[in-house]
């Protein structure tokens, strides 16, 4: 278990680091096209794009590394009503399990639709470079991230239902 919490630190880590640098970039990017549209009176016509497939890939990368961090919202009141610490980490594992199979969904169908979107062959509007299937390869890519993060608390809340933690 060890070694498993080592990784996902690790991983997160990196992650977290990556969307402080995306978020950075997609900042910048909004200040320069308010810059050029307001002061040059010349608006960038790429910026506004750009910055929107940013945002949406910083969302589920985000979402990932809140999973991680446990900080997702949750009604979580009456759970944590209940004395024992193993019918807690029951009812978790009851919403973690519920939490994978969603995440399972968004990671089949997301490469399902993100395959197709590929296949078509269609590029972004306004840059005419970045495939539009990249944008919606954030869904899986980003579901499966927190799959792995949801799968790790469970085998957390498993060990204190088995008394291990």
């Amino acid at each position: 278990m060890q070694l498993l919490r080592a990784v996902n630190t690790f991983f997160n880590k990196y992650l977290s680091m990556l969307i402080a640098v995306a978020f950075s970039m997609m900042t910048l990017l909004i200040f320069a096209q308010v810059v050029c549209r307001y002061v040059f009176q010349d608006p960038l016509s790429w910026s506004e794009e750009l910055a929107r497939y940013i945002f949406i890939w910083l969302t589920f990368c985000g979402a990932s590394v809140a999973f991680y961090e446990n900080t997702h919202i949750k009604v979580s009141y009456f759970i944590e009503r209940i004395g024992n610490p193993r019918l807690q980490a029951g009812m978790f594992l009851i919403a973690d399990a519920l939490c994978l199979w969603f995440l399972w969904v968004f990671v089949t169908d997301g490469v399902v639709v993100a395959s197709r979107v590929l296949s078509l062959g269609q590029v972004s509007s306004s840059m005419g470079f970045i495939p539009v299937g990249i944008v919606y390869l954030a869904v899986p890519i980003g579901s499966l991230f927190m799959a792995l993060n949801v799968l790790y608390h469970a085998l957390m809340h498993v060990q204190t239902i088995l008394g291990k933690s």
